[in-house]
């Protein structure tokens, strides 16, 4: 939580940024009371270990110009991420991969059961009723290793991807839909399949 600031802590932190950014270094403790109406140092060195203690700012020992702006960091983008959208996933038949970035997307970071490396767009309705439908955007953290019953992002017969619910026994494979009319795929052992990464969460499409 950010500590509040009294109103002459901020014009004190307003004068302190605008003569960093003009003269690329900090004004001295009597510049800033100059500035201020305030003529006793003593009280303005208060107001300043104030802004430390809020963290706003760090006061190097020994130094006439000893303040330190501390970057202030976007309550907002600390909680953002920003993921490429990249090709088509699709949720029913395999479809070809667009291997290309379409673009970046900066969401919300607590949408995720895990850290997301990258969206996809889903195309078919077939995991339903795993509550990921037609047109949301997956979310997929990337990994080559996944456990019997987690939801995957798969790679079959090369270069197609698909969602599904991972069946994995002994050296039965299956990629199992969620949704009434559609087939399991049983990979081929010759053909390429991998496991690309594990669903992490989505963005409902619009």
């Amino acid at each position: 939580m950010t500590l509040q600031l009294t109103s002459r802590q901020s014009n004190i932190l307003a004068f302190i940024r605008e003569r960093t950014e003009r003269d690329g270094e900090a004004p001295t403790l009597e510049e800033i009371g100059q500035a201020m109406g305030l003529p006793n140092v003593s009280a303005v060195l208060k107001h300043v270990r104030s802004l430390e203690a809020k963290g706003r700012l760090v006061i190097e020992p020994n130094r006439t110009r000893g303040i330190r702006l501390v970057k202030e960091i976007d309550p907002l983008a600390s909680d953002t991420l920003e993921l490429p959208l990249i090709g088509r996933i699709a949720a029913g038949e395999p479809i070809f991969s667009e291997s290309r970035v379409e673009r970046s997307l900066h969401v919300s970071r607590w949408l995720f059961r895990l850290k997301p490396d990258y969206l996809v767009r889903v195309i078919g309705d077939s995991m339903r009723d795993e509550g990921i439908l037609d047109g949301d955007l997956v979310a997929v953290h990337a990994t080559p290793v996944a456990r019997h019953g987690q939801v995957v992002a798969a790679r079959v017969e090369g270069e197609r991807f698909t969602i599904k619910r991972l069946y994995w026994q002994g050296d039965v494979i299956r990629l199992l839909p969620n949704s009434p009319g559609y087939q399991p795929i049983d990979p081929d052992p010759t053909e390429d399949f991998a496991i690309e990464g594990l669903f992490a969460g989505l963005v409902r499409g619009s």
